[in-house]
């Protein structure tokens, strides 16, 4: 059994999820060959205040987002510098406990923006040459701390982040285009859209929104939602974990069709079905919608996500609104106009890589392989 160690953090649930991925990837072409760890570097390494990250991520999102887009700036431009790549890993993140989970691995994969420096540094403390991968889990324009020239691989979602490894200092052998990994269930889901709808009891006929706000139900998602109600339009609003949230919503006396969710594990599923999606330009969903076809009305955003708009507008896989209002107003104009939506649902399928996970399970397992603890 082959021990590859995620270095992640549960800030948001998009690096978990990529994990989770890669490994059904890895499972899915290599059974029985690999074992995953998920080693929460900011709990298990950080220092103060960056030890308690997982549970000041969503409330500082929440509440004081200006700041936190003021940070990431910041430490975007810092990591973009030798010294910052160097340095800030051993400022705020101690080595012991990972070297000690290192002597159990046999490759490395960094799945968060800050790691990869940190990974470099505790492979050289541990004078192992275990492979060690990037797989870029921001999309059209990552965060500097990404980018290590010392890492064997670096795996990109979009061709605009090849190139921005390149300005910093990447080899271009390096660097590979595959898209972000998004689970394999997206892309080998046969269900129809009829099929899809049958299993969540939704209505066959009307046009279907799908609300997504992350896994934690974060944002103005409440109000957004009952800003939709009236168009004749069946609303599939998921919450996430935020159950408060999802409380209020199965409240509302709702003029049309209204599923709620909290945290779900078939969104395939429930993509296959929605006609439209409506949320926050998270690199997650992006690529999952992206597979499935559904062309996307993005709302809202942090300053790391705004390039994802872009992205996604430049293809014409979808349109950014920034109030409820806006929102509204542009799914009316798509069911109102069947060919627009079918012109959409095109330019989406164009940016889609639905192998992505599967390409990343193949490099892992070729780099273990070289360093002789691959599969055969």
């Amino acid at each position: 059994m082959i021990r590859i160690g995620f270095l992640m953090s549960d800030t948001g649930g998009g690096h978990r999820a990529a994990g989770k991925a890669i490994e059904a990837a890895l499972h899915h072409l290599y059974p029985n060959a690999f074992q995953c760890e998920y080693f929460d570097v900011f709990r298990r390494c950080g220092l103060p205040p960056f030890c308690w990250a997982p549970e000041i991520y969503p409330w500082w999102v929440a509440h004081h987002q200006p700041s936190y887009d003021f940070f990431v700036s910041q430490t975007d431009r810092l990591l973009a510098t030798r010294l910052g790549r160097r340095g800030l890993p051993s400022w705020v993140l101690r080595k012991g406990p990972c070297l000690k989970a290192l002597a159990n691995w046999q490759a490395m994969v960094v799945l968060h923006a800050g790691f990869s420096g940190y990974a470099v540094a505790v492979r050289r403390a541990a004078q192992r040459e275990i492979p060690l991968l990037t797989v870029i889990t921001d999309m059209a324009s990552p965060h500097s701390g990404w980018f290590h020239p010392d890492v064997e691989r670096c795996l990109v979602p979009t061709p605009s982040a090849i190139e921005r490894g390149l300005k910093l200092g990447l080899a271009p052998d390096k660097l590979r285009l595959v898209g972000h990994p998004a689970h394999p269930k997206f892309a080998l889901l046969t269900q129809t859209k009829a099929e899809a709808r049958d299993e969540l009891g939704w209505d066959h006929d009307l046009p279907t929104a799908l609300v997504v706000s992350g896994a934690e139900g974060m944002g103005a998602m409440e109000a957004l939602a009952r800003s939709l109600d009236g168009l004749g339009v069946q609303l599939a609003i998921v919450a996430g974990r935020n159950e408060a949230l999802a409380a209020r919503l199965r409240a509302v006396p709702w003029q049309n069709p209204a599923h709620v969710y909290g945290f779900v594990t078939n969104m395939e599923i429930l993509m296959r079905a929605a006609d439209v999606l409506i949320g926050k330009p998270g690199p997650g969903v992006i690529a999952e919608a992206a597979i499935m076809g559904l062309p996307m009305i993005l709302t809202g955003g942090m300053v790391n996500e705004l390039a994802n708009v872009r992205f996604v507008t430049e293809a014409g896989a979808g349109v950014y609104a920034k109030r409820p209002e806006e929102v509204r107003a542009a799914l009316a104009g798509w069911i109102s106009s069947p060919d627009e939506l079918a012109r959409r649902r095109e330019a989406t399928q164009k940016i889609a890589y639905p192998n992505a996970s599967l390409e990343v399970a193949h490099e892992i397992a070729a780099l273990a392989r070289a360093a002789g603890a691959g599969p055969a």
